[in-house]
């Protein structure tokens, strides 16, 4: 890679709306997106997304394919990787003590996944707003002196107030429930267990492995985009809230054991 074409590729970069429809493609690589599927999970007006998109094909980032009347959107990684090498051949020169191994990092986490008194366990849906809080809460209050519990979304929007409340309403503590984006833990903590809990994420997801040791499916309904009134939604989120904490402990009671230092 040219150097001009490094500087336009990190240029393109260098813009938080552009990062995060690029981190978008990337998690869905090789597989892209429609525009409009793009622009709902970007949550950005098809305009400004168009505007953005085409400062990322430009660059030769992103790739782009009409199909019909749909623009498909796809990662280049040829393109990220001819970057990765610019950065670390010309730049660095080889010197792997200023450029480490891509993989270094997940090797350097798995070691600490094993060796782990308390191992961690991330709970993973799309949002991060009521299912996967849930059970972080509820797996922190039954067993939180055994694991060191997290949680995170795909496509973080904020913790629904009803997930709050029907925690809160069986006691449990809610003070440390924030909503995080996944790319706040992947590569920067060691994940023992993975549990996906919605259906979305598990399609969606970027490859845990090797990110995580152990990775599980628990999807659970999602009680925040159903329709009726409040008392229904009520009786949804409990629902939702009453069948993690059962999951929660039959995995406690029998399938945990044994994998805890696994």
């Amino acid at each position: 890679m040219e150097a001009s074409a490094a500087i336009k590729a990190l240029g393109a970069l260098a813009h938080d709306s552009r990062l995060a429809v690029f981190r978008d493609l990337a998690r869905m690589a090789p597989e892209g997106l429609a525009a409009g599927a793009l622009a709902e999970r970007v949550q950005l007006p098809p305009s400004t997304l168009s505007f953005h998109l085409q400062h990322l094909v430009n660059a030769g980032l992103v790739h782009v394919e009409r199909r019909g009347r749909m623009l498909l959107y796809s990662l280049r990684p040829e393109s990220l990787r001819e970057l990765f090498w610019f950065l670390g051949e010309d730049c660095c020169q080889g010197r792997l003590e200023l450029c480490t191994s891509v993989t270094g990092r997940i090797a350097e986490r798995l070691e600490e996944a094993s060796q782990m008194e308390r191992p961690t366990v991330l709970f993973l849906c799309t949002h991060n707003s009521a299912r996967s809080q849930m059970a972080e809460a509820l797996l922190r209050l039954r067993a939180g002196d055994r694991f060191e519990v997290y949680s995170g979304g795909l496509k973080p929007r904020g913790i629904h107030p009803l997930t709050l409340e029907v925690l809160q309403e069986i006691g449990v503590d809610t003070g440390e429930l924030q909503c995080k984006d996944l790319g706040q833990l992947l590569g920067k903590v060691a994940i023992h267990h993975a549990i996906i809990v919605c259906e979305s994420a598990n399609s969606d997801c970027p490859r845990l492995h090797p990110f995580a040791r152990h990775q599980h499916y628990w999807p659970f309904p999602d009680p925040v985009d159903e329709p009726g009134d409040r008392e229904t939604q009520l009786a949804l989120f409990r629902q939702v809230r009453d069948a993690i904490d059962a999951r929660i402990q039959t995995w406690l009671a029998h399938d945990s054991i044994g994998l805890s230092k696994a």
